[in-house]
């Protein structure tokens, strides 16, 4: 199969397509992440973000992909270093001040995506919302594999993926979301 065909196949969720990514691809981020103190759900999230940002890219023609295992794992090392880095400890003897009318602006910034987001999540099916609460909830792929009957771990993790996509594409296609991105 050429790249064009694999990346149409991708786009449009095929099942085979995406287990043959993970096969492929996920014990290699796994290795990666779990080696640079990571944990298992570590290199997971890690794992379906870099999906997410591939997917959302490739829709928006934003990026041109040669070699899908290797682009998926480079984008998997970044998100694992920036997520590590916001996680280091930095002493600093200065407080910074915040004015008061920062501090309203960020607030209202930030109920006025959380209202959006919440808006977005309702019109998700059922099964989305809840599969998503049970990953923001922190729960196990095996937990939604046994709530909802699922052959195995990996269609959870497709599952999970769609709904989140769907999510994504629902909160980017309201035209709130650009306004609220550029404030």
């Amino acid at each position: 199969m050429n790249n064009e065909d694999f990346i149409r196949q991708f786009l449009e969720g095929n099942p085979k397509i995406l287990d043959g990514i993970y096969k492929n691809s996920f014990k290699y981020v796994s290795h990666y992440v779990t080696s640079r103190d990571g944990t298992m759900k570590d290199a997971e999230d890690i794992f379906h973000n870099a999906l997410i940002l591939i997917y959302v890219k490739l829709k928006e023609g934003k990026i041109n992909i040669k070699t899908f295992d290797n682009y998926l794992f480079t984008v998997c090392k970044n998100l694992w270093k920036r997520e590590n880095a916001k996680h280091r400890v930095t002493k600093l003897d200065v407080v910074p001040l915040v004015s008061e009318e920062f501090d309203k602006a960020a607030f209202y910034l930030e109920h006025s995506q959380w209202e959006l987001y919440k808006e977005k999540f309702e019109l998700l099916s059922k099964q989305c919302k809840e599969i998503l609460t049970m990953v923001f909830q922190k729960k196990s792929y095996q937990e939604i594999v046994n709530k909802y009957s699922y052959s195995s771990q990996t269609v959870a993790r497709q599952r999970v993926f769609k709904c989140k996509t769907r999510l994504g594409k629902l909160i980017k296609e309201d035209i709130r979301f650009s306004k609220l991105k550029h404030e």
